[in-house]
């Protein structure tokens, strides 16, 4: 898989850097009280195969993840509930049991990795 930002007006592709924050050519045509031009989305090229892990997904590569567990949570199958709504599939993501007991974790380890990738010193984390 290979992760690239992708300018949501021009379609203009870059490379995942962490001081571009939206498209450079966009964003000067940025006006006073406007909505902000040249916001830019991860583009995902390639394929997955049929055998695949989480790590997959993301554009920073496992070995600059923390080693604490994250996401890795139980999955919940409430037979009431999908008995009562007709969700014969439902499944529910216990994220209490995070680290910190907050779904944000996995955001967290994400921004961290990303940190760690780019050799960034501080981050803040909300």
């Amino acid at each position: 898989m290979n992760y690239k930002y992708q300018c949501s007006e021009c379609g203009e592709y870059f490379e995942i850097s962490p001081d571009l924050y939206t498209c450079p050519g966009c964003s000067k045509k940025q006006g006073k009280d406007e909505p902000l031009k040249g916001i830019l989305e991860v583009a995902i090229e390639g394929r997955i195969g049929e055998e695949f892990g989480v790590f997959d997904f993301l554009p920073v590569e496992q070995i600059y993840f923390p080693p604490i567990p994250v996401g890795n949570t139980k999955l919940w199958r409430p037979a009431a509930i999908r008995k009562k709504y007709n969700f014969p599939n439902l499944c529910i993501k216990d994220d209490g049991s995070n680290p910190t007991g907050s779904f944000k974790d996995r955001a967290s380890y994400l921004v961290a990795a990303f940190a760690i990738k780019h050799n960034i010193k501080n981050i803040v984390l909300a």
